[in-house]
């Protein structure tokens, strides 16, 4: 009977190993993520953005800014992965930079990328 236990106990400690918890090291790399501007009308208001797109660890990971005509992949924003959350069945990284003053605006780089759990 201590036999089956033990083998028992082998086995679903291997299974477990293989289990993976999602965290901020599984948000795609900044230097993975691409871009395209993108201009839409809401309300009559041109607003002009990025949508931004990734694959990683066999997810494909959209986000978009809108309001700017800066693409935080610049390295001049030195984009990273802030935060990692699950949030109603999707995966969801959260990326900050550098701000930085450019003729008189003031550019805060955020981004969220989400893909389905």
């Amino acid at each position: 009977m201590n036999y089956k236990f033990a083998v028992g106990m082998l086995a679903a400690c291997v299974l477990a190993g293989s289990a993976h918890a999602a965290d901020i090291k599984d948000c795609p790399a900044p230097s993975t993520i691409k871009s395209a501007a993108f201009q839409e009308t809401i309300q009559g208001n041109t607003v002009d953005g990025f949508k931004y797109t990734a694959k990683s660890g066999g997810k494909e990971w959209t986000g978009q800014t809108g309001g700017t005509k800066d693409d935080y992949l610049s390295p001049k924003y030195e984009l990273k992965a802030e935060t990692f959350n699950v949030v109603n069945g999707k995966l969801r990284c959260d990326y900050g930079g550098k701000t930085l003053v450019e003729n008189g605006e003031t550019a805060v780089p955020n981004l969220r990328l989400t893909a389905p759990q």
